[in-house]
């Protein structure tokens, strides 16, 4: 058994000793990190594709090349689809250290709350600052 808060191993108990979570087994924590592998995998391919599609639409259309507002909102909401796919890549690697583990790993998942938190910002910023041709 394991506690999902603290990450203790424990056995003979149904709550943790230290926080008082209720303990969850090992082999569902780990089946935890495969879904988590699965989806950071989902998430980094889908907004690459999306990511590519939106900078070959632009590229087509000149845009780009003719508006400088569309040029800097285009720069912007790459960057914040680069921000996305790392925030993908981090729950990759979290999902596989939990699936061999069985443990999360806090200092990934505040970095991957920081990066997604930082992309949403840049992909508002961008939005909002966009008039459009």
């Amino acid at each position: 058994m394991i506690c999902t808060r603290c990450n203790k191993l424990s056995s003979n108990r149904d709550t943790c000793s230290t926080c008082g979570t209720q303990l969850k087994t090992l082999s569902s924590q780990t089946l935890r990190g495969w879904f988590a592998l699965g989806a950071g995998a989902f998430l980094a391919i889908f907004m690459a594709a999306i990511w590519i599609a939106i900078d070959r639409a632009f590229a087509a259309q000149g845009i780009a090349a003719r508006n400088v507002a569309a040029a800097q909102f285009l720069g912007r909401i790459n960057v914040a689809f680069a921000l996305i796919v790392v925030v993908g890549v981090l729950g990759v690697i979290n999902g596989w250290s939990m699936a061999r583990s069985g443990r999360r790993n806090l200092w990934l998942l505040v970095a991957l709350l920081v990066v997604f938190v930082s992309a949403l910002v840049i992909a508002g910023i961008a939005s909002s600052s966009y008039r459009g041709p």
